[in-house]
């Protein structure tokens, strides 16, 4: 096992608890009814489709009607074009 001193201070990380990726993941914060987005995408990328759906449509029961009327905001306030 690697100590903490071990490995240099700029290598080492916190863990950060769901409270602040709840409040960091911009995306998700951007969606009026706070839809996972990128969970239900991760979950649709592995084959695991049903999955995905209800975990898209657990805090919105409208969930299909939503992809004809939504404006996207969470497109708006998606970062990923600034980190990939």
């Amino acid at each position: 096992m690697i100590s903490d001193t071990a490995i240099p201070l700029r290598f080492q990380t916190a863990e950060v608890g769901v409270d602040w990726l709840q409040c960091n993941i911009e995306c998700q914060e951007g969606c009026p009814v706070n839809t996972n987005c990128r969970g239900y995408l991760m979950l649709a990328a592995e084959g695991r489709f049903e999955e995905g759906y209800i975990l898209a449509r657990d805090p919105n029961p409208v969930a299909a009607i939503c992809g004809y009327v939504c404006s996207a905001p969470c497109e708006k306030a998606c970062r990923r074009a600034d980190i990939d």
